[in-house]
């Protein structure tokens, strides 16, 4: 609730600046993926930043049904408004209220929804060797891992300190992941303790 709501830290011209969350990106990725999504506070903006310096824009996106969307722009506006907490505002999402659900359904129509972008994926857009390009990376199989918050979060976490207690990881210190961890062994790892899960990769 803290995420999508106030404002969020996004990189604009290779730079921080803060901007209110759920706003719509449009994305038409490789392989025919087009749909929308909506920017949410999370750290990897802020790391990519230091580790990959982008140029352009960087931003974290939530893939949601418009539907959703909409109810979560209701509890953002209750939100920056005060007439939620953060507490309060998880618990009306766990058990949605009529009136809530009432505005939601009427605003509803000006959001779009995710078409067929993947559910959990990475995009970068550029040039390379002179010329523009775009490359995609995401889970395939990746439903079964996704439908359970509490598997998606631990077996990544577990994977990361497998390679910090066997000294994969180093140097010593504070480390965006993607700065430290040995990506190629993390992912074939992953498709071992997760079968049917794999990295694609598309330019």
């Amino acid at each position: 609730m803290q995420q999508i709501s106030g404002t969020v830290a996004v990189v604009e011209s290779g730079r921080f600046v803060r901007r209110p969350p759920l706003r719509p990106v449009t994305l038409d990725l490789p392989g025919g993926r087009r749909g929308t999504a909506y920017t949410v506070g999370h750290p990897e903006p802020v790391t990519l930043r230091r580790t990959l310096r982008p140029a352009g824009a960087a931003a974290n996106l939530m893939v949601v049904k418009a539907g959703t969307a909409a109810y979560l722009d209701v509890l953002r506006e209750d939100l920056d408004d005060g007439r939620l907490t953060n507490e309060s505002a998880a618990a009306d999402l766990d058990h949605p209220s009529l009136r809530r659900t009432l505005r939601a359904a009427a605003r509803a129509p000006r959001f779009r929804g995710p078409g067929t972008l993947p559910p959990f994926f990475a995009t970068a857009t550029g040039t390379r060797d002179g010329r523009p390009a775009v490359v995609l990376a995401h889970l395939g199989g990746a439903d079964a891992l996704l439908a359970d918050m509490a598997e998606a979060t631990g077996v990544p976490a577990g994977l990361g300190l497998a390679q910090l207690l066997d000294g994969t990881v180093g140097p010593a210190g504070v480390h965006p992941p993607e700065a430290v961890i040995d990506g190629e062994r993390f992912f074939r790892e992953l498709a071992r303790e997760c079968p049917g899960v794999e990295a694609v990769e598309e330019l």
